[in-house]
């Protein structure tokens, strides 16, 4: 059974079907405006895999009270320098190609979402 208050995450290469390794991952805690502050994302932790762990769960952070598990928190994935090193074109992060049409379905449920390039 996994520790309570952990989060943690994997990245698989569906084009492969394997582990995306080096892929760097960034977790953020929103922190909100107090008296006039200006609200910000806060680093928790930047990790970059050299190595998928064996149960391919990257442990990113680990929260010990109520206040943070009922936080705001954002994940980032670096997947540029992946898909560049393995010579590969990418639809993600950035449209290149100005002069095409451009339509992105995306699929939802209460657990996942996932997007792509459609026609």
């Amino acid at each position: 059974m996994s520790e309570r208050g952990q989060i943690t995450c994997h990245v698989l290469d569906t084009s492969l079907g394997f582990p995306g390794n080096n892929i760097e991952v960034l977790l953020e805690h929103f922190v909100p405006s107090v008296l006039g502050e200006a609200e910000r994302w806060t680093t928790v932790n930047r990790a970059c895999p050299l190595l998928v762990p064996s149960d391919y769960k990257i442990p990113l952070y680990h929260y010990d009270n109520d206040d943070k598990a009922k936080a705001i928190y954002r994940i980032t994935f670096y997947t540029a320098p992946y898909f560049n090193k393995l010579n590969q074109k990418s639809f993600y992060p950035y449209i290149t190609e100005t002069e095409q049409h451009y339509h992105i379905p995306l699929l939802i449920s209460p657990f996942s979402y996932t997007t792509y390039r459609g026609s």
